[in-house]
């Protein structure tokens, strides 16, 4: 299990990359009344073949260089543990979208604490990928779009605007 359920979300955000993908939505949805925290990231990048999307939560199975592609799997079994599971869509050219669900109040599901560094991760990371971030919370909501294109380096102003919009936007809807 990984520790903060962010890593789950950038693990999935830089498969996109990998695959291909030029544009990723992210979006997590706490809603403490229907005891339910959801997260979902959806890309345009390559897709997977049934084959792949048949395989993807096998623990010994990647399309990548590394030996085993645990990201899913470890996912899945921490989503399925926390009293939710795991949905897994894609298609060859049309893009991917993994979605967990987990029960918010279980007792062992992961905090989801670091969104704010994640984002930054990726939005620096990648800078010529197009990045939708969105969170609600129990009916509450923040967006930041970062349009990709750019190839150079951010600016120092850029950087810290982006962390303050951040940091303001989770803090304003109760999720810093």
């Amino acid at each position: 299990m990984m520790e903060d359920l962010s890593l789950h979300v950038l693990d999935i955000a830089e498969n996109a990359v990998a695959a291909g993908a030029t544009r990723v939505r992210i979006a997590v949805n706490e809603n403490e009344r229907r005891d339910v925290l959801t997260f979902r990231v959806t890309d345009n990048g390559r897709g997977m073949s049934p084959e792949e999307k048949e395989r993807a939560l096998d623990p010994f199975f990647t399309t990548g260089r590394k030996r085993t592609g645990l990201g899913l799997p470890l996912l899945a079994q921490t989503a399925e543990h926390c009293g939710g599971r795991l949905t897994l869509l894609s298609a060859p050219g049309r893009g991917t979208q993994v979605i967990a669900r987990l029960a918010y109040s279980h007792v062992d599901r992961p905090p989801l604490t670091k969104i704010a560094e994640t984002m930054m991760v990726l939005f620096f990371g990648h800078p010529e990928i197009d990045f939708h971030y969105r969170h609600a919370r129990n009916g509450l909501r923040f967006s930041v779009l970062r349009r990709g294109g750019s190839t150079g380096m951010a600016s120092p102003a850029e950087i810290s605007g982006l962390r303050e919009a951040l940091r303001s936007g989770l803090g304003r809807i109760g999720a810093s």
